[in-house]
């Protein structure tokens, strides 16, 4: 079309594809309702919520926002009071059984997703 409504075409199209992005964000985001434990590992609970130990590597350091039977970890540098991560595993979530094999780790955190156990993971940690 190359009439006077072609510009008022294109917005419309631009504000559709928009409007769709948009309500494909809102129903991908969470609804604000408290995350469920998931279980328990070794000495902390797991919970879905732990956004910065689902990209944490060996290396890296957590500091859990918080508390011990509903930790919430978080990325940060490598400080007292934070954990150190000496290993991390993917696809499982046995791990006591996985980190006995680390030497040095005190604590675990696994992770065991609802979806597909290829999300799976367990991370072996220390205190900084």
């Amino acid at each position: 079309m190359n009439g006077p409504n072609r510009p008022l075409m294109i917005v419309a199209g631009v504000l559709a594809v928009l409007g769709a992005a948009a309500l494909t964000v809102v129903a991908l985001t969470p609804d604000g309702q408290p995350t469920p434990p998931i279980g328990v590992t070794g000495t902390h609970a797991v919970t879905a919520g732990a956004v910065g130990a689902r990209f944490a590597r060996a290396g890296d350091c957590l500091i859990n926002d918080g508390t011990e039977a509903e930790p919430v970890l978080r990325l940060v540098s490598c400080a007292a009071g934070a954990y150190a991560v000496l290993a991390r595993f993917e696809g499982v979530t046995d791990a006591d059984k996985v980190c006995a094999q680390i030497e040095g780790y005190e604590y675990n955190y696994s992770y065991d997703s609802p979806l597909d156990t290829e999300l799976d993971f367990v991370l072996c940690l220390k205190p900084v």
